[in-house]
């Protein structure tokens, strides 16, 4: 059975030429993300839990790639302030994109293999947020990506898009808190109200002002 490891491994190898080869990929990352969290879901035969794991495990090595590549980037174009800046902005985008792609993998996958729905988008959220403070990426981006993943792969999953959003958030807001009390309140002013039509509530008292 596949582990956290291995299917981070997978995602990585899965996008690293899209994002090295291409300008504007955001749409190509968050499918290519996508088709490979619910391909290692599915085959690994994961169920609860574990669905929750593998997806953390794959949102892990895509935001672990964008970070790779997004220092690179800088790093050749360290000549230039306005340049690397405009590199770490792509890369803020892109931890959006993969942490909204491997969302709707998990819950896709989570469907095939009779895994618990909520669970899995709490959990990966809350690893996206937890990889975006490890690489320097903003976290609030993170979060969002999360839950604009867990708003389109609701109805295939057949829970309420309000209730997967729902999840995300606190999820996000928990992993932020583990951070400061000040990443907490920052990820909940940016996730709680309505995002992509949906109104977005987190159930934990964590990041409250």
């Amino acid at each position: 059975m596949a582990d956290e490891k291995e299917v981070g491994n997978r995602v990585k190898g899965a996008i690293i030429g899209v994002i090295r080869g291409t300008g504007e990929i955001a749409q190509a990352t968050i499918e290519t993300v996508a088709e490979t969290t619910q391909a290692a879901v599915k085959g690994a035969g994961a169920t609860g839990a574990a669905v929750a794991g593998l997806a953390v495990g794959a949102v892990k090595g895509a935001i672990e790639t964008v970070g790779d590549v997004g220092n690179q980037a800088t790093e050749t174009a360290a000549d230039s302030v306005e340049t690397a800046v405009a590199s770490a902005a792509k890369v803020g985008g892109k931890v959006g994109s993969v942490t909204k792609g491997a969302v709707i993998g998990a819950l896709r996958g989570s469907k095939e293999v009779g895994g618990e729905a909520m669970a899995t988008v709490q959990q990966t959220a809350s690893g996206a947020v937890a990889e975006a403070s490890e690489i320097g990426s903003d976290i609030t981006t993170a979060a969002v990506g999360a839950i604009e993943g867990a708003i389109e792969a609701a109805k295939d999953v057949g829970v309420s898009a309000e209730e997967a959003a729902s999840a995300a958030a606190t999820g996000a807001i928990e992993a932020a808190g583990k951070i400061s009390e000040t990443a907490a309140r920052r990820v909940r002013r940016t996730v709680e109200g309505t995002i992509k039509g949906v109104k977005v509530v987190a159930k934990t008292a964590i990041g409250k002002e």
